[in-house]
């Protein structure tokens, strides 16, 4: 980490310092000018322009105490910066805290204060602060979220509120835990930011008839949630960049409102298998209606299955609230004269056709070893011609040798085909990381990161032209 190679250096240059006091000035001057040497020859060994929408990485580790660094180039309003982060993780029975501590320095190595002088920055450089799990009797979970869904994904799926991070830090929670009475009702509470409150939502399941003679009838889970934007031009901001942002017209906060209702029915439950169906109804207040009707599943520990079949109406789009929304809720568009537009995501509903078609999910967990996790999405229609979407992820915890972990992702939506071979499409992603220890203790690790977003255009698609690449590295030490 660079913190304690600038501690160790200090102290070697100090005692250099003391032993030689009586060097003259410009002896003096040649030191400094090694330091700074060593410390820019660190930045470039991790060689690196830092995406803005990097998230920290993580190792697992049973340690109650870990910190991660990163060190890099990233550049900010078309200035160039060195940027070190700390990302120091602290464990106490349930609870968690992770800081992530982000420093920029000039070209001269003075730091950047903007981010460090006033209370208001200290929220900000909370990472998570957590206690508990979901499912749990109470938990709850302050700051990023990397992946939220509600119900079976219908509204919301995999959302995240760390899109832009961390250039953009939001500060969300998550609050939820079930009450000890015989319905067992289970409430979560969700907004993106406690400051801002701009996306919110409301989930509730509850068993209405527990205590029933009826066969299945007794475990009968019933649910409801509401989710809230209340400025779709929230992300603006961040989406075009001050310059473009203070000289466009945006008009006043633009709000939409969702809610769905789900049924669930387990009908085998045994110590190895749960099988049972479900059936939701989601509808976005003013636009479109969609449907589960039905889903099906089948949980056999190592292994779950999903089968849905979904319908809905003109201006509804399953998953509205997913893993991309915050990226989506408003857009940069061009009229035919080439003359700058904003499009809500409300707006871009009033052309998305009604559809019908199947949905199926398949995740794997083999001795928390090997997770997968695949998804497809198959939609017909007469208006519809690119409705079918993919996605996967693949994480090997390996633990061999020096292997510590990989991971790759990738996804399509609303691609004309599912073919596996065509993988560079329009808005397609890619991503792969990796974690490699560097000792047999394992305290040591260097994690990297690939990203690749292809660009959402008609017509095909250029992998050098039309394509935006993200790469990080760092290392993390863990105590």
């Amino acid at each position: 980490m660079l913190f304690h190679f600038a501690r160790n250096f200090g102290g070697i240059s100090y005692l250099t310092i003391s032993a030689c006091r009586h060097w003259n000035k410009s002896a003096l001057i040649r030191i400094q000018l090694m330091i700074k040497k060593a410390l820019v020859f660190i930045l470039l060994v991790f060689a690196v322009a830092l995406a803005a929408q990097d998230q920290p990485f993580a190792v697992r580790s049973s340690t109650r105490y870990g910190i991660s660094s990163m060190f890099g180039i990233v550049e900010l309003d078309s200035l160039t910066f060195y940027q070190m982060r700390l990302i120091q993780e602290f464990k106490y029975k349930g609870f968690s805290l992770g800081l992530d501590l982000d420093f920029l320095f000039d070209d001269e190595y003075h730091l950047l204060e903007e981010e460090w002088d006033q209370l208001k920055d200290i929220p900000s450089k909370i990472y998570y602060f957590r206690y508990g799990k979901q499912g749990e009797p109470v938990f709850f979970h302050y700051g990023g979220f990397t992946a939220y869904t509600i119900g079976n994904g219908l509204l919301m799926n995999n959302y995240t509120n760390m899109s832009y991070y961390p250039r953009l830090r939001n500060n969300g929670l998550l609050i939820g835990g079930t009450l000890p009475v015989r319905t067992q009702p289970t409430i979560e509470l969700m907004t993106s930011d406690l400051i801002k409150n701009e996306l919110i939502a409301l989930n509730a399941h509850f068993s209405p008839l527990p205590d029933s003679s009826v066969n299945y009838i007794d475990d009968l889970i019933v649910g409801f949630s509401v989710i809230r934007d209340n400025n779709q031009k929230g992300n603006l901001h961040h989406t075009l960049g001050d310059s473009l942002y203070s000289s466009m017209h945006i008009g006043k906060r633009d709000g939409l409102t969702a809610y769905s209702i789900d049924l669930e029915v387990p009908v085998t439950v045994d110590s190895n298998t749960v099988l049972g169906g479900y059936l939701e109804m989601a509808h976005i207040i003013g636009n479109g209606t969609g449907f589960i009707l039905p889903g099906i599943f089948a949980d056999f520990k190592f292994l779950k299955v999903n089968l849905e079949y979904r319908l809905h109406n003109r201006r509804f789009v399953p998953a509205y609230f997913d893993h991309f929304y915050e990226e989506n809720r408003s857009v940069l568009v061009y009229d035919e004269e080439g003359a700058p537009d904003i499009l809500t995501g409300e707006e871009a509903l009033q052309e998305k056709p009604g559809s019908y078609g199947w949905y199926g999910k398949v995740q794997w967990i083999i001795r928390n070893r090997l997770k997968m996790v695949l998804a497809w999405q198959n939609m017909y229609g007469k208006e519809v011609d690119r409705g079918k979407s993919l996605w996967f992820t693949m994480r090997i915890d390996t633990r061999y040798k020096h292997w510590e972990n990989m991971t790759f992702s990738y996804s399509k939506v609303n691609a004309a085909e599912l073919s596996p071979g065509k993988v560079i499409v329009p808005a397609a992603r890619l991503g792969f990381s990796f974690t490699i220890s560097l000792g047999e203790k394992r305290r040591w690790f260097v994690v990297s990161k690939y990203s690749e977003k292809y660009k959402n255009k008609e017509g095909g698609i250029n992998w050098w032209r039309d394509t935006e690449r993200s790469f990080s590295a760092g290392v993390k030490y863990v105590y």
